[in-house]
């Protein structure tokens, strides 16, 4: 935690006067009589509601406002102030904050989380999972809860995952007459990725040129020709509208995985009353099912409009060039991250199911890392 000790960043500085202006929340008892919230707390997301990926929060906030199954906690004894659509910051000051004790807790990327655990790189390798099932299965079971335990070496406590699909290429293109059958097909584009060492490699493995710009760059970078596409969901493609960009194809490539995760402040976790923090962990496990639903119906969605706005969507039939073109992203891992990120990979290769792997999708992946 030491990058987040030596540097106060400005980002988190207009929280810490949300802090002061708000109150001190706290877990406060009540008498048998009392009424109102007697649990009140922060739950901040950089998420906007069209985004649908901001209703991981949401489902989260309005499930503990319910009544517990159990009835240990009651209809409205938890109140959830929320802040979303990045009110409060950034996802990385959102983490900030939450380690700094400002926010109780909040949504974000796994990909923000690699800033203090080098582990959670894992999850951006290409091809690690080749099916929604498998992906899921190793989030939301004990491999994932491993990933969430890491999180109290820093003073956090890992809640829970939310899956949010695969990655997708998207671009502008004359078309592929012969399918997108392998790294062949996709040369000569130039697709904006995140700036990550993983991600660069991967797409450039997998056939274009990686090029990392800001997000927030991008529509006009598109239609401006510095790059030719990038690659996201079928949801984040539809609602940033980049078929007005001159995207006009949507190749399903797979080949990574996203995935947002709910931590919370874990002193301020370990000092609620256990039907609370039950309570919580209950009602994370309920939203994450009903998120997978929204997002499924949501991609399926998604999927449908680009069409009628002339997109091509190319169906990938066989990824085995890809995955062959990419391993070396994974062997290379170990020397990069290190052993115990090296060791959190082994884990997740050993609790995929096997039966839903293609041919050679596993493709000889190291898992005797070399002494780093």
């Amino acid at each position: 935690m030491r990058r987040f000790a030596t540097r106060i960043a400005v980002g988190w500085l207009p929280l810490a006067a949300l802090w002061l202006t708000t109150g001190c929340v706290s877990s406060r008892p009540g008498s048998a009589g009392s009424v109102g919230p007697k649990l009140v707390f922060r739950l901040a997301s950089e998420m906007k509601p069209d985004s649908r990926i901001w209703e991981a929060a949401n489902l989260l906030r309005n499930e503990l406002e319910k009544a517990a199954p159990d009835g240990s906690v009651a209809a409205g004894e938890i109140e959830v102030i929320f802040f979303d659509q990045g009110t409060v910051g950034s996802e990385r000051s959102l983490l900030e904050s939450c380690y700094f004790d400002v926010l109780e807790m909040v949504q974000v990327n796994t990909s923000v989380v690699t800033t203090l655990d080098p582990a959670y790189n894992v999850f951006n390798l290409p091809y690690l999972f080749v099916s929604r099932q498998e992906h899921e299965q190793v989030l939301y079971g004990p491999v994932g809860q491993k990933f969430l335990e890491r999180l109290d070496r820093y003073g956090l406590a890992g809640l829970g995952f939310y899956s949010t699909g695969f990655r997708n290429m998207f671009y502008k293109h004359d078309g592929h007459p012969y399918g997108v059958n392998g790294p062949d097909d996709l040369r000569g584009l130039k697709l904006r990725v995140m700036e990550s060492p993983i991600m660069i490699n991967s797409v450039n493995a997998i056939g274009p040129t990686a090029t990392p710009i800001p997000f927030s760059e991008l529509f006009t970078s598109i239609k401006t020709g510095v790059v030719d596409g990038a690659d996201n969901s079928a949801k984040i493609f539809m609602s940033y509208k980049y078929y007005e960009a001159g995207c006009n194809q949507f190749t399903l490539t797979e080949h990574s995985t996203d995935q947002h995760v709910i931590i919370a402040n874990g002193k301020w976790f370990s000092s609620l009353e256990p039907r609370y923090r039950k309570r919580i962990t209950e009602a994370v496990e309920i939203s994450q099912r009903q998120f997978d639903r929204i997002w499924a119906e949501t991609t399926a969605e998604s999927m449908a409009q680009m069409q009628e706005h002339g997109v091509t969507v190319n169906v990938v039939d066989d990824k085995t060039a890809f995955i062959k073109a990419t391993s070396p992203v994974i062997e290379n891992f170990a020397g990069r991250y290190g052993k115990e990120a090296a060791a959190m990979l082994d884990e997740i290769i050993s609790a995929r199911s096997i039966d839903d792997l293609e041919d050679g999708a596993t493709l000889e992946i190291t898992t005797s890392w070399p002494d780093i």
